[in-house]
């Protein structure tokens, strides 16, 4: 099992239940994995330290935060990030944290939503929705295939991608 215990987490938001998890979970319509509620029960909305990490050819990438999970605490909610990228995502991929650049740490549920995620990061320069795309691009690919452009992953699951963090 990878090891995540070097990593501490600041700027934490005050504690959240697992009710306010389990709202985000139906409102999105997945199931978050264990490793990660354990995490944000008591890190909610925290920037991890060590805060680096490598994906593709990217070395060096610095994570910012963790979107709260939670209605009630924190001004970057993870319902918010949702709604604002799930036109330009493929379906199944939210957002769970930013980086400082603009990009997005994702949970990829490419195995279906109720199936343990990956961890993905979405640049935001190359997301796209239907509307940027026209006629001739939506029939050279499928929009899908467009959005996928956009997304790289990091590791296969939560604690993994935590303890790559330096």
């Amino acid at each position: 099992m990878e090891n995540a215990n070097h990593v501490t987490f600041e700027c934490c938001t005050e504690k959240i239940d697992i009710q306010d998890i389990e709202e985000v979970e139906f409102a999105i319509g997945v199931r978050f994995p264990k490793d990660f509620v354990e995490c944000m029960l008591e890190n909610n909305a925290g920037a991890p330290v060590p805060c680096r990490f490598d994906y593709g050819r990217v070395e060096g990438k610095v994570f910012n935060s963790f979107f709260s999970l939670s209605k009630k605490v924190g001004s970057y909610r993870i319902l918010l990030a949702y709604e604002q990228t799930k036109d330009s995502l493929p379906d199944g991929v939210i957002p769970i944290g930013y980086d400082a650049g603009g990009g997005s740490i994702c949970f990829d549920y490419v195995n279906g939503k109720q199936a343990e995620p990956i961890v993905v990061f979405a640049d935001h320069e190359y997301m796209v929705s239907e509307r940027d795309l026209d006629e001739q691009e939506l029939e050279e690919k499928s929009l899908e295939e467009w959005q996928r452009e956009a997304i790289t992953p990091i590791a296969s699951t939560f604690t993994e991608f935590l303890s790559k963090l330096y």
